[in-house]
């Protein structure tokens, strides 16, 4: 009866233990933030490109008419790169490496003229 009690205790112990380690892989953030120009204003339908570094899953949004863009439900445990064009505008900095240490990070783009 022991030995039953044991093993019952050991099944249910190693499967709480599971569903913490799946609940930890399954946490998601965003990345938002905005595309602007050389003075200031909001580059509206610049395109921002996320690419997970880890899986090569790649997500593309157009900037809105004040050059927000949002992306959500990424895996906060991946590393991304993100990356802006827009055919008005130049980017000597077009790209980002973005690393979570929040649940939701912002990054800005400025463009040179």
């Amino acid at each position: 009866m022991k030995l039953k009690n044991f093993v019952s205790a050991f099944i249910f112990l190693a499967l709480v233990a599971a569903i913490n380690v799946q609940a930890q892989f399954n946490v998601t953030g965003s990345i938002n933030g905005r595309v602007v120009s050389a003075n200031g204003g909001g580059v509206r339908r610049a395109n921002v490109t996320v690419i997970n570094l880890q899986t090569l899953e790649t997500q593309t949004r157009l900037t809105n008419d004040f050059g927000y863009f949002r992306f959500n439900d990424l895996p906060i445990i991946d590393l991304y790169l993100v990356v802006v064009s827009s055919k008005r505008y130049f980017f000597t900095f077009s790209n980002q490496l973005v690393r979570f240490t929040a649940l939701e990070h912002n990054v800005l783009f400025t463009s040179d003229d």
